[in-house]
């Protein structure tokens, strides 16, 4: 009775664990590779992985940083550049003057469009922000194989962002009527700070961090493997097929209105469909190829507030009006292939990869049309979706094929590094980690 005890009080522990699901790709972090977990080989058997009442427990730990992205042209640049230089000029277009001082601002920045001598093309007025983005993130994952193929399954992160190291560079020309010399053009810039304090940003260098959980999803998949086998009873060929339905669930924490460069912990708050499919050719015993694919399509969600540009020659992060709208977050989805070299020298596993991840187009319509036209808020090159093509390295150890063959559960741990290798809209984070895992045959 005492053993069985502790056997459900275990088991508890790994449903808790289990729980805190993961969420993949983002604009800011190269997607984790996507395939299905390694599985052991009790005995030096494969095929445990779809066993009845199978228990598989995974929890990684990574870390990423960038300074450089791809911007909306897919060209390389500053992560706060992304979305390109910022024309200030434009700044206070159809926003409230809160004061004489930023009325004093407006006026200047309207005297330097309207001027005949003006030319768009030149670079007064303008700022070109840097900075750097770390982050970590520990992902955890526990699926419970039930009869027939089918398993539930359940994802987590546990991820901290930060952008730090802000600075701006002005673009301006050094000399002439439309320069760095301009007496209000270099107050201007003096009072940044507090022309933005006044509508509700703290101070453009101001660091900023969030450590929370993602977005959990909770999956219904099934998985089976079809063999071919000679006329001596191997192996000469299998297909391992997959697939999984379920919900991401918002418990990652949104973009906070009171930075200018604030990520979300997960999709900003909003609910998603997901789902994927798996296909996986074994040309060999210790050699398989695998193809999949995947969705997030998101339901539109209400904001109380949300920051929005008033003007359609505005763009970037710096957004001086907020009001109530409705986001239509774009779907996002992924394409990939690896290979694997499964158990190629005793409990060691290899896998290479590659996949393609995108998301679409978000969509804002906002409550208030007077100030805000949906035209102008959509034209925000932040809403215009992104992608990148990412590399996956993995190296895996089974040790079940140590232990003996009464044994009902094996660890397994493996280093993995993902890099990006083109994108636009996204940055260049290649996140590198070590993971752990565990199979259980009860």
């Amino acid at each position: 009775m005492r053993r069985q005890n502790l056997k459900l009080l275990f088991i508890g522990l790994l449903i808790a664990q289990g729980l805190r699901a993961t969420d993949n790709a983002h604009f800011y972090k190269s997607a984790n590779l996507h395939r299905n977990p390694t599985a052991c080989w009790f005995d030096d058997k494969q095929y445990y992985g779809i066993s009845d009442w199978l228990w598989k427990v995974d929890d990684n730990l990574m870390y990423g940083d960038a300074h450089s992205g791809w911007d909306k042209n897919g060209n390389t640049t500053n992560i706060l550049n992304d979305t390109g230089a910022y024309n200030m000029l434009w700044l206070f277009e159809n926003v409230q003057k809160v004061d004489a001082d930023i009325q004093n601002y407006a006026n200047f920045m309207s005297s330097i469009t309207s001027d005949v001598a003006y030319d768009p093309n030149q670079t007064y007025g303008t700022l070109k922000f840097d900075g750097k983005f770390e982050m970590w993130e520990s992902n955890y994952q526990v699926r419970k194989n039930l009869k027939k193929g089918f398993f539930l399954e359940a994802r987590v992160p546990v991820r901290e962002v930060k952008i730090k190291n802000i600075s701006y560079t002005d673009l301006s020309q050094d000399y002439g009527p439309f320069s760095k010399e301009n007496a209000t053009w270099v107050q201007f810039k003096n009072q940044l700070n507090s022309v933005l304090n006044k509508y509700g940003y703290k101070d453009y260098s101001t660091p900023y961090g969030k450590t929370g959980l993602g977005d959990i999803s909770l999956l219904l998949g099934w998985e089976d493997i079809f063999e071919k086998r000679n006329d001596e009873g191997e192996d000469v060929f299998t297909l391992d097929l997959s697939a999984r339905l379920g919900f991401l669930c918002p418990t990652g924490e949104r973009v906070k209105t009171d930075y200018i460069f604030s990520i979300p912990t997960g999709y900003n708050h909003h609910w998603g469909l997901t789902g994927s499919l798996e296909l996986d050719f074994g040309v060999l015993r210790w050699l398989s190829i695998d193809l999949f694919g995947g969705f997030t399509w998101f339901f539109d969600e209400n904001r109380r507030e949300m920051r929005m540009q008033t003007f359609s020659e505005q763009n970037g992060h710096i957004m001086l009006a907020k009001g109530l709208a409705k986001e239509e977050k774009g779907t996002l989805w992924y394409l990939g292939a690896d290979i694997k070299f499964d158990h190629f020298w005793k409990g060691l596993s290899g896998i290479f990869g590659y996949s393609y991840n995108r998301q679409e187009e978000d969509s804002i319509t906002p409550d208030d049309t007077t100030l805000f036209d949906k035209t102008a808020v959509n034209k925000n090159s932040m809403l215009h979706g992104w992608y990148t093509h990412v590399l996956h390295f993995m190296l895996d150890y089974d040790f079940s094929i140590h232990m003996k063959e009464t044994t009902k559960w094996a660890p397994r741990v493996n280093v993995f590094y993902e890099l990006p290798i083109d994108g636009k809209n996204s940055y260049k984070t290649d996140p590198f980690g070590v993971g752990i895992g565990v199979d259980l045959l009860w």
